[in-house]
């Protein structure tokens, strides 16, 4: 008897597990539907309100391959749904001195599907590029999109300058004359020479009675992560690096600034190496639970 309920458990078991895989399995084919879906969308221009009704068909199919709950798994829930009635009937009289948001309408949004929302949840640093770079023509195209930046007064307070080839060697200078560095004859900082191509960003701000100088520094830095962005979406590795000695006299006097110009640093652009594709291609990094950053007054 003992065997014959053994094998009942096992049979069971294995039951179980093939329906879970069925599941995950057509709820696998059900994303890649509704991402080839989206992308087909996007590409045509509809980047409006289908998003919402997508949503609303995505959830359905992913519940239509769910399985029926248990008996057992019923009366959890219900045991659950329960507890949570008593303790909401014990403080309903006590009125709250602050809420926060409001989380209880079901969210229209997918940033797996969407292209623009997975790119940006996916984009990363890359520390060590390939030598191949976009070029200067490219280069433009880049700078042209990434003028829509939030502007208070379209005042355009930011310039980019490329560095390329022996003036990666001049920065190197400036920085080890920056640093009080002395090297023997021949040697040189490498540190600027870990991309072919950089590109330094440059605040710019200019007297305006109504923008100060704070929120112009701020929209140089958003030209500056929308070039990140631009830069990955295109298909090349990016490191946004700066440091101590960014601001000091040498460097600025390298870059031109003026009194008011602040240097925000450089970005280190090149080929995105094989080994860090595959790294992405099957990276499970979480991003930080977003609740952190949302609150109410």
């Amino acid at each position: 008897m003992g065997e014959l309920m053994g094998s009942r458990k096992k049979d069971k078991c294995k039951k179980s597990k093939h329906k879970d895989r069925k599941r995950s399995k057509d709820a696998g084919d059900a994303c890649e539907v509704t991402k080839g879906r989206v992308r087909a969308h996007f590409l045509d221009g509809n980047t409006g309100p289908w998003a919402k009704s997508l949503a609303a068909q995505e959830s359905q199919n992913i519940q239509g391959a769910r399985a029926e709950p248990s008996p057992r798994d019923r009366a959890e829930t219900n045991s659950t749904e329960a507890t949570a009635a008593s303790a909401t009937d014990r403080t309903a009289t006590v009125t709250p001195t602050r809420r926060g948001p409001d989380y209880s309408a079901p969210s229209s949004i997918d940033i797996v599907a969407d292209p623009v929302l997975h790119a940006l949840s996916t984009r990363r640093s890359i520390s060590k590029v390939d030598p191949e770079t976009p070029n200067d023509s490219d280069l433009l195209e880049i700078i042209r999109s990434i003028s829509s930046v939030a502007d208070h007064k379209s005042l355009h307070p930011w310039r980019f300058l490329i560095i390329r080839g022996n003036d990666r060697n001049r920065l190197g200078d400036a920085l080890d004359e920056a640093a009080g560095v002395v090297r023997k004859p021949g040697e040189t900082n490498t540190k600027p020479l870990r991309a072919e191509l950089l590109l330094a960003l440059v605040s710019s701000p200019v007297e305006h009675d109504k923008v100060p100088e704070w929120e112009q520094h701020v929209t140089a830095a958003g030209a500056g992560h929308l070039l990140e962005l631009a830069l990955w979406q295109a298909g090349w590795g990016v490191m946004w690096r700066s440091g101590t000695l960014t601001n000091t006299e040498p460097v600025r006097r390298l870059h031109r600034l003026t009194d008011h110009e602040l240097l925000m640093g450089w970005f280190y652009i090149g080929a995105v190496p094989e080994r860090y594709r595959q790294r992405l291609t099957t990276s499970t990094r979480p991003l930080p639970k977003p609740e952190q950053f949302l609150d109410t007054l």
